[in-house]
This record gives C-alpha cells, structure tokens and sequence, in this order.
C-alpha cells in the first residue's frame, strides 16, 4: 500500500530505491566504518610514535587536519572527480555540470535519491553514498599528511596545507585515474585501491618533511626523540589493517548480473580481491620479518604488511593471490631503501615517505608487468574512445601514470607549502626553545599524561 501510494506520488523515481540500490548502499555503510576504522589505527600509530610529552598535541593536529580535510573534499572534491563522467556522457560544459549537479550545494546532493530521474541521474543512492565515502577519504589522507610532519609545525599551516591537498590535489588524482572514464584510466593506466593517491601522499610529505626541517635530536639519535610506546604503534597497525578489510571493495562497481568490476570497469570478483587482500598482508608481514632479521630493526616488521598493502592497492583487482604475495614479500625491501634514503638525506619522517612513495611507484609499475594486456576504460552503452574495456593496461601506461603523478604531487605541493611558510609560518618555533619534548603543554595547555604536566616549562599558548 504505501509502495503504491509513493510510487503514485508526482517525482518519485522507484528504480532509484530498488533493491539492488539499497543493498549497495549498505555495503557503503560498512566501507564508511571501515575508513573510520583505519583512520583511527592511524591516530593510535602516530600517538605511539610520539614522545610522552607530545601525545595529545599529535592528536589534535592529526584530528583538526582530518576535519579539515574531510570537510575540503565535501566542498569541490566530488564535483571535480565527476568530470570525467560529464566529458565521456557528451556534456557541452563538463566542468559546469559536474560542479552544478555534485558540490556541497549541488543538485544531486541535495536531494533524496528517489526525487531524481533514473534515465538523468542513474544509480543517485550510489553515487550520494560514494560522496560520503569521499569526505571521510579526504580526512584519511589529511590525517596520514599530517603523521610526516608530528612534533614540530603549526597546526594552521599544517591544517591550511592539508585543506589545499584533500580539497583539490586528490580529487584532481581521482578525475585522471580513478574510475573507467578518466584521461589517465580511460588511456590504460590502471588503479584499484588508491596507489597513485599514495604517490601524491608521498611527494607532499616530502616537501613538507623538507620544509619542515628536523626534530631538534631525532637524526642524531638521542634516546629522549624515541617513540614512547611500540605497543601503541603495533595496535595502530592492527586497526588500520582492519579497516582494510571493509574499505578494499569500495574500489569496483557491483552490477546486478554481471559481477563485480574494478574501478577502472575492468573484470575482476569480490571473492579473489578478499584472498588477494590477506595474502597480501601475510606475505607482507613475512618480507617485513626478513627485512628486519636484514637490518636488524624491529620497525620494518612493525609496517610491512602497510607497505604490502600500498604496493598491491594497483593491482588487487587483476591478479592472482600468489602474485599479490609476491609483490607484498618485497615491498617491505623498498620501504629500507626509502628510509636510509631519507636518512641520508637528513630528513626527519620514517613513516610516510618511506611506506607510500616507493612502494606506490613499484606497485604500480609492476602493475603494467603482471596484468600487462587486461582490458579496462570505457563505459558501457558508449562508443568510440569511450567505448567499453577498450584500452589495455600496460607497463608503458603505468609508467605515463607514475611520472604524471609524482610531477603533480611535487609541483602542487612546492607551491602550496611555500605560500604557507610564508603567509602563517610553518615550523613551530617553539621545539628549538627546549619545548620539543612538551608540546602538550605548551601548546594545547593539557598533558595526555598527568606527570608530564609538572616536567614542562614555559609559556602556554595556543598552536
């Protein structure tokens, strides 16, 4: 009765809220609680990897970073990635369209799916479910961003920073790569579970690890700079690797019939991503138990099956489980040569640099080797360059894809951060006054710990 009186109703569009919508709109849930679970593993990691004094202050940067950031790509993020839908469809003004139907302000957000017409918005529950999943993407890179740079800049410069890259930088990566119709993807260039974005990753927290100069100690090896607590560290893993679990499928299209399809509308399973997934992380963990026997430091074991997963997120959808774990077993090795890299260099961030740039730029390279001829682009019921699965990935297209990635990271990023520095300052002056060690207080006025509150000195001010 009440199907048939809201079906009568003059707007309502019953193929929007069918079944098959809603019960992707559910899994959207899960994938929402999977990233907020992740972006939680990576508050508890850097809360390890901070001094005792400097807990609380690492985590309202990382959480103002990430609400910023969150709310950046609510803005403009999810227009500025529609636009490869808006070229490929025909649309006179792209840019236009894409902006007009899907910013903060935009038509299809605001509205309730059924109000639309299926024929002119196609899939809206999905698709405003995906906007979501967007905003809490945004605040996961904003928080990772905000890990390269712990206990030593100001939080308006880093948030300012933060706000420029989830807002606009990764969602101008989303419209080149990620999704069938994009110029990169459209052309071959293949991405599943966000490796290109861990390149723009990378190249920011370089810059910004450069500008931000070293913690007065830490490249000197003075034991009061260690990380107060692994445990935290080893529980940070734990719950990102759990988000993991629920977020990996987001990557793909669901069609009723026909399957599960990657990003990029590429062939693939639900079921062969999963096991791809948990061997990745295993074999990860075990190159990460070599590379620490190797080196005899305790932390590549302590992020291996992170950098396994960074170095797989290309190509989970098109391969097979071995050799997933093949490409994890040694991605852990990269992450060595990136952090003496780093070392050498006397930069000061173990973490970011070291685990997303050079396993996101082997993966996805040897993305073009191992799925080298798989068809992917395209959309279906178009023709001509858009014309479904008519491209092939290949190793000279993952490469195209590499280096227009680490130019628009590095370019973007030199611009931005410079401004910044010199608008509103980026190094907390504070850490080279002897208050490195105590920027709970001295910065956010409270210890996370109660005896750290009479070891500090100095003046209490906001950051």
């Amino acid at each position: 009765m009440l199907l048939a009186q809201l079906a009568s109703a003059e707007g309502f569009d019953e193929t929007q809220v069918s079944t098959h919508a809603q019960v992707a709109t559910a899994y959207y849930v899960i994938g929402l609680v999977a990233i907020a679970l992740a972006v939680a593993g990576v508050f508890v990691f850097d809360a390890g990897l901070s001094r005792r004094g400097n807990v609380l202050h690492t985590l309202v940067q990382k959480l103002a970073a990430a609400m910023v950031g969150g709310l950046a790509m609510a803005v403009l993020g999810f227009a500025i990635w529609d636009i490869q839908f808006t070229q490929a469809f025909g649309s006179a003004s792209p840019i236009k369209d894409a902006i007009q139907s899907w910013w903060l302000f935009g038509d299809n957000i605001n509205a309730f799916s059924q109000q639309l017409d299926h024929e002119v918005v196609p899939d809206a529950e999905a698709f405003q479910a995906f906007y979501a999943i967007f905003i809490i993407f945004g605040a996961f890179f904003a928080a990772l961003l905000a890990g390269a740079v712990i206990e030593r800049v100001r939080t308006g410069a880093l948030v300012a920073v933060a706000a420029v890259f989830t807002g606009l930088v990764i969602p101008v990566g989303a419209y080149l790569v990620y999704g069938p119709v994009g110029p990169l993807s459209n052309a071959g260039t293949h991405d599943f579970g966000g490796a290109f974005f861990y390149i723009l990753l990378g190249t920011w927290a370089l810059v910004l690890v450069w500008r931000a100069k070293p913690r007065p100690g830490v490249l000197s090896g003075d034991p009061a700079t260690a990380p107060h607590n692994l445990a935290f560290v080893v529980l940070g893993l734990m719950l990102f690797v759990a988000g993991l679990c629920g977020y990996v499928l987001l990557n793909g299209f669901l069609v009723e019939g026909a399957g599960f399809f990657g990003i990029t509308l590429n062939e693939s399973g639900m079921g062969v991503v999963l096991t791809n997934l948990m061997v990745t992380i295993m074999a990860g963990g075990v190159g990460g138990l070599i590379a620490w026997k190797a080196t005899g430091n305790v932390y590549f074991f302590l992020v291996s099956p992170i950098a396994g997963w960074v170095a797989c997120s290309a190509s989970m959808d098109v391969v097979t489980p071995w050799q997933s774990g093949l490409i994890a077993l040694f991605a852990p090795f990269v992450v060595v040569g990136g952090y003496h890299l780093m070392k050498k260099a006397n930069l000061d961030d173990i973490k970011i640099v070291p685990i997303t740039l050079g396993p996101a730029i082997y993966g996805a390279l040897v993305t073009g080797v191992v799925a080298n001829g798989v068809k992917q682009g395209g959309y279906t019921g178009l023709d001509g360059k858009y014309a479904f699965q008519h491209a092939s990935i290949g190793l000279a297209q993952q490469a195209v894809g590499v280096v227009t990635f680490v130019a628009l990271g590095l370019l973007s990023a030199l611009v931005v951060v410079f401004i910044v520095e010199k608008v509103l300052g980026l190094r907390d002056e504070r850490i080279d006054d002897g208050l490195d060690g105590h920027l709970d207080i001295s910065v956010v006025g409270w210890p996370c710990y109660a005896d750290e509150a009479s070891a500090a000195s100095g003046p209490v001010h906001g950051g």
